[in-house]
């Protein structure tokens, strides 16, 4: 913009320099009456250029305002840059603020800011939330030397007061995503699973992805950029591995299930060594002392009551206490 201010100055300054023009009044000789007149230059007004020059100052105005008045966004900040490449000054304030016409404007964004690292899916770029994947999933490698794919989502800001120094390291915001915050997220991400076993990795996601919170916070510390949020999506590692852990899990199940049915029969046992322990003791002191006719009568009732629930017949002759047991007849009588 600025550079066509100065066009629109040159041709305002060239209109102005055409806005007269100049001719010379020819000499005429003495006639009766008249006097003789010398040769002389006379200027006369060219309106054309007086019009070109007042619509070319006016845009010259417009040019140079428009390169001196800026508006700023909030969530921006922006540094000024002069000719030279030096840095001339910054705001990270909303609204409008003013620079010198020949001073360019570097800007970059202070909100929060989303790095994904996902596959693709069918083709696409997309990282499943309405933006564009940062880049592919990152493959690691664990303590055991077991290689996995890690897919994960980072929520990051920039300090304001830090843009300054990052300009002057990157120079601009694509730059900075890309030398700084995706190298040092997947060295990050590479770098913690070497203190993790394989089977770590895959049971203890809240401990990996706390590890790699505080790696990152301490690799990021003193540069401006602070880590918002941080979340693993995935954790594949080789389907022999899954497979080989999906088997453990089944065979923990069996030994667990074994366990309680063991546990089971153990109390089974308990109970029934108590259960002979208090008929021995019933039948120790039955030995000791004779029965009395109500005991041997609510024997006897136990007995034709068991019997009866076997489906033998239980013949009581009129008169007479004998009994008779016929196995296998189904009925009952007395």
């Amino acid at each position: 913009m600025f550079v066509l201010a100065i066009l629109f100055l040159l041709v305002a300054l060239g209109a102005l320099y055409f806005r007269t023009r100049t001719y010379t009044t020819p000499a005429r000789p003495a006639t009766p009456g008249r006097e003789a007149q010398a040769a002389a230059p006379t200027r006369r007004p060219n309106r054309v250029a007086t019009w070109f020059a007042v619509g070319a100052g006016l845009l010259f105005a417009a040019c140079t305002l428009a390169s001196t008045l800026y508006a700023q966004d909030t969530g921006e900040s922006k540094v000024q840059v002069d000719i030279s490449g030096n840095i001339v000054g910054q705001t990270t304030d909303s609204g409008f603020h003013f620079k010198a016409p020949w001073a360019t404007l570097h800007t970059f964004n202070i909100r929060n800011q989303t790095v994904t690292y996902i596959n693709a899916v069918n083709g696409s770029d997309s990282d499943n939330n309405g933006n564009v994947r940062s880049g592919p999933y990152v493959t690691v490698q664990d303590q055991d030397g077991v290689s996995s794919n890690i897919s994960l989502n980072l929520q990051y800001s920039i300090d304001a007061k830090a843009v300054t120094d990052i300009y002057r390291s990157y120079k601009t915001e694509e730059n900075f995503k890309t030398q700084f915050i995706g190298n040092s997220v997947r060295s990050v991400v590479r770098q913690v699973p070497n203190d993790f076993t394989t089977i770590e990795l895959i049971t203890k996601r809240g401990s990996v992805e706390k590890s790699m919170i505080q790696a990152l916070e301490a690799r990021w510390q003193g540069s401006g950029v602070h880590v918002d949020n941080f979340a693993l999506q995935e954790i594949t590692p080789p389907k022999s591995v899954t497979d080989s852990y999906a088997a453990a899990q089944q065979a923990q199940i069996q030994v667990t299930k074994e366990r309680a049915l063991l546990d089971a029969k153990k109390v089974q046992a308990q109970q029934q060594v108590a259960e002979a322990q208090g008929q021995a003791d019933a039948n120790k002191v039955l030995n000791g002392q004779p029965l009395s006719d109500a005991a041997l009568k609510q024997r006897e009732i136990e007995a034709l009551k068991s019997a009866g629930d076997n489906g033998s017949l239980i013949v009581v002759p009129q008169g007479s206490d004998n009994i008779l047991s016929l196995p296998g007849t189904g009925a009952r009588s007395k």
